[in-house]
């Protein structure tokens, strides 16, 4: 195959029907799951305000930096597959394939686990977990959501967003009531409230609990950077998310940070193993501390659709990433296959893991269900971590031809490459914080040490396994790196260096044989 010829991809036929106006409302609230809405519950309990306040603020603003990266990259090469094709051009294809599946995986067993969540959200209110049959209406949800492609589900997804900044705007005006005491129902003390509760209970647990914090708010914060693959299907790809760059520090301040801030003064919260297990959102405890059960009842009703959202989105991402690596010759040549504008075949195997949730009802099904959710640790930090290096290699690349940046960046990330080497440090942090937090772990039943490493096994699993198949290069040397915008040009040069299509060729038809040439507009 010729380096400047076309290259034959799936994508073709994926609709850029996603409006701005939709973009921009799920960039305000389009990932925010259980990570923020439950786990703050726990990771209050543990580490206390300070420890969680100033974990959210760190990982905030890398991920803020982070997406600075990813809007500088999707701006000069807007593609399909997003993080994982610049792991590949950019990286290595070794480690663009850990990548792309890392990713894969770990979005399939959120889906999973924002199923259970909402389960565990439902015993608010009668104290037993529902039975299987809530699930799979859950799940038949799900579908609907999704079969209509990306332009129902962006309008989905707005109307979520709308119910996630409503109940978050709610509670940090009535958290602001509560500790000025305007609330009359509420009859706990000035002193149990405000600043006075971070006088001996700001850093709880010490070392160890800030740790487990720290880990926490990096799952919270996960999901954000599928703005880049939800751009793939935009009108105006190169616009997107350089705009996305703007609105997630509002998101950051208004969604994460200041619900976060006022949990701290409002919400006392002690640490047993029905702390660790019950499933209550930190939101709806508060309302009830307050003596509000009408609002504590509203509250977890909208969290249990906010949630169902980010299973939606999970949905959205997995079935997107599984097409563009199938469509690679680096994941079966069905999944790579688009009918009616949508990745079938990706997103019925997405719904088809989503049935792991029912585990969740059966026998012994808590330690199965963790074991799984074990696979998508370290996942979102890795991600990240690959998005900076990605960004920091196409400036040396830039630099290294003596090329001028401006006829390449359509748009430059402000922190630039010094913003990327810090978001790296904190990112490799927090990776340690996970392991760490799993040796010295204050929880009451801590889980197995091998759960907080597994992900770390399973990505460099598949690194390892593709750069001895397939002879792969280590790193793809920075005068070698394409600059050229058109991505398919990249793809191509790449593949005919490491024969990516020979796998393809080895173990069924070519994925060639049925799909469209394709140019990145």
């Amino acid at each position: 195959m010729s380096p400047s010829g076309p290259i034959f991809m799936a994508n073709a036929s994926l609709q850029k029907v996603i409006t701005t106006r939709q973009f921009v409302l799920m960039a305000l609230s389009s990932s925010i799951g259980a990570g923020v809405l439950l786990a703050t519950y726990s990771s209050l309990a543990v580490g206390g305000p300070a420890s969680l306040l100033v974990s959210f603020t760190i990982i905030g603003f890398a991920v803020w930096i982070t997406m600075c990266a990813l809007g500088e990259l999707s701006a000069a090469f807007p593609v399909n597959g997003s993080f994982y094709e610049y792991s590949v051009r950019f990286i290595s294809p070794a480690w663009g394939f850990a990548m792309g599946w890392n990713y894969v995986i770990n979005f399939l067993f959120i889906v999973v686990f924002e199923l259970v969540v909402m389960l565990l959200c439902m015993r608010y209110w009668n104290g037993e977990t529902p039975t299987s049959g809530l699930l799979l209406a859950f799940i038949t949800g799900l579908v609907l959501v999704n079969a209509f492609g990306a332009k129902w589900y962006a309008e989905a997804e707005n109307f979520f967003a709308i119910c996630k900044i409503a109940v978050l705007s709610a509670f940090i005006i009535v958290a602001i009531l509560i500790v000025n005491k305007a609330i009359p129902a509420d009859i706990r003390p000035a002193e149990e409230l405000g600043f006075n509760m971070w006088k001996h209970e700001a850093f709880k647990n010490g070392a160890s609990g800030f740790l487990y914090v720290f880990m926490a708010a990096g799952m919270a914060y996960g999901g954000t950077e599928m703005l880049g693959i939800t751009a793939a299907e935009c009108e105006q790809p190169r616009r997107v998310m350089p705009l996305a760059c703007k609105i997630v520090p509002v998101r950051m301040i208004w969604l994460y940070l200041l619900p976060v801030f006022m949990l701290g003064l409002v919400l006392k919260v002690r640490l047993n193993e029905k702390t660790q297990s019950s499933g209550i959102s930190p939101f709806v405890a508060a309302m009830d501390q307050a003596r509000l059960p009408i609002l504590a009842t509203v509250f977890n009703a909208i969290i249990i659709v906010s949630v169902f959202s980010m299973a939606s989105a999970s949905v959205f991402a997995s079935s997107r990433a599984l097409q563009a690596i199938s469509a690679r010759g680096m994941g079966p040549p069905i999944f790579a296959e688009i009918k009616w504008g949508r990745p079938i075949w990706a997103l019925v195997l997405a719904l088809l893991v989503s049935l792991l949730s029912l585990i969740k009802v059966a026998r012994s099904g808590d330690k199965v269900f963790d074991w799984l959710l074990a696979l998508a640790a370290g996942s979102n930090y890795f991600t990240w971590i690959s998005i900076c290096v990605c960004q920091i290699r196409l400036r040396l690349a830039i630099r290294r031809r003596g090329l001028d940046e401006n006829n390449i960046l359509k748009w430059k990330s402000p922190p630039g490459i010094t913003g990327s080497i810090v978001a790296i440090l904190v990112f490799l942090f927090g990776l340690s914080a996970q392991v760490a937090a799993a040796a010295r772990s204050p929880l009451p039943n801590p889980p197995h040490i091998l759960a907080s490493i597994l992900g770390f096994i399973v990505v460099f699993t598949l690194w390892a396994g593709y750069m001895g198949v397939m002879n792969s290069d280590l790193l793809i040397p920075l005068d070698q790196i394409d600059l050229e915008g058109r991505v398919e040009d990249s793809v191509a040069n790449l593949r005919e260096r490491y024969d990516i299509e020979s796998v393809t060729e080895s173990t069924g038809p070519s994925i060639n044989d049925s799909l469209r040439t394709y140019t990145v507009e």
